[in-house]
């Protein structure tokens, strides 16, 4: 338990850095908990027009699957340019660390997101994101991470979202693969 208060209290921590326009999403699972906070890079780089970074966790806390995840990262954003459809997306990368049954690691994780809404239907939203970090980008005992997430969200109230959404954590750790999450979640989205 006292990791979970470690883990939530380094997230909502750095929630805090950019709290006037960022976003915090929690998510619950099966058996897992997901906090997630994203900002304007600008708010901690100033001079910076195109980016964002997260920082975020996932727990399992449960002794016979303990699981704890941490990351932060950095992604350039944009709009990708098409006309009807709202979408935007970012590529850039995640740092994380990794916990499974007393083994850890950490790696660099690949990826970026897409975000799609229709115009006439503004309040609906698809999401997307896929993070990989292959063994020539991890250290310890974590040996490669894919990481896949997609949601579907209704703005239930102007900056608050709720969503059902999808998620599997694969991970390769002291060279035994493991799915450490997999399955679906709801979550909300707080926009600030």
């Amino acid at each position: 338990m006292n990791k979970v208060a470690v883990v939530m209290g380094a997230v909502l921590g750095f929630a805090a850095m950019g709290a006037q326009a960022g976003v915090l999403d929690l998510s619950l699972g099966n058996n897992s908990f997901r906090a997630d906070y994203n900002d304007a890079l600008s708010n901690v780089l100033p001079g910076t027009s195109k980016g964002e970074y997260d920082v975020g966790a996932i727990a399992k806390p449960r002794n016979e699957d303990e699981f704890y995840q941490v990351h932060a990262g950095l992604l350039l954003t944009g709009d990708v340019g098409t006309q009807g459809v709202n979408i935007a997306a970012g590529l850039g990368g995640r740092l994380l660390y990794v916990n499974k049954d007393h083994e850890n690691g950490g790696g660099l994780a690949l990826g970026g997101k897409v975000e799609a809404r229709l115009p006439q239907y503004n309040r609906f939203g698809l999401s997307a994101s896929s993070y990989y970090a292959p063994s020539v980008v991890t250290v310890g005992r974590l040996d490669n991470s894919w990481e896949n997430n997609i949601d579907l969200d209704y703005e239930l109230i102007r900056g608050g979202n709720v969503y059902v959404g999808y998620r599997n954590l694969r991970q390769e750790i002291a060279h035994q693969d493991m799915t450490n999450d997999n399955g679906f979640h709801l979550g909300f989205r707080l926009k600030f």
